[in-house]
C-alpha cells in the first residue's frame, strides 16, 4: 500500500468520476485522495480502491514531500496540472 502514496489516480466511480487526485494515505482497501482545491490536505476524500484507476504518472518530488510531511496544497495542484497538460499534448 505504501507504494501507492504519491501516485496520481483518476476516480472511476461516483460523482467525481474522471477527476484526478493524489493518494496521500492508504489503509486496507481505502485510499485518501486530495486535489489541492476542494479536497485539501486537511480534508482528504476516502475512496475504495476499486473505484480508482491508476494513471501511471508519478511525481518523485511529490512522493518525497508527502513522506517528509512537508507537502502543500499548491504542490498537489501543480502536479495534477502538469499531468493534465501532458495528457492534452498526447492527444
Amino acid at each position: 500500500m505504501h507504494e501507492l502514496i504519491g501516485c496520481i489516480v483518476e476516480a472511476k466511480a461516483g460523482r467525481d468520476a474522471g477527476k484526478c487526485y493524489v493518494i496521500i494515505d492508504a489503509h486496507n482497501e481505502y485510499v485518501y485522495l486530495v486535489d489541492g482545491n476542494i479536497r485539501t490536505l486537511d480534508h482528504p476524500k476516502k475512496k475504495n480502491m476499486a473505484h480508482i484507476k491508476q494513471i501511471g504518472y508519478v511525481d518523485q518530488t511529490l512522493i518525497e514531500a508527502i513522506d517528509k510531511k512537508h507537502i502543500r496544497n499548491e504542490e498537489i495542484k501543480r502536479a495534477i496540472k502538469m499531468l493534465q497538460i501532458e495528457r492534452q499534448m498526447r492527444r
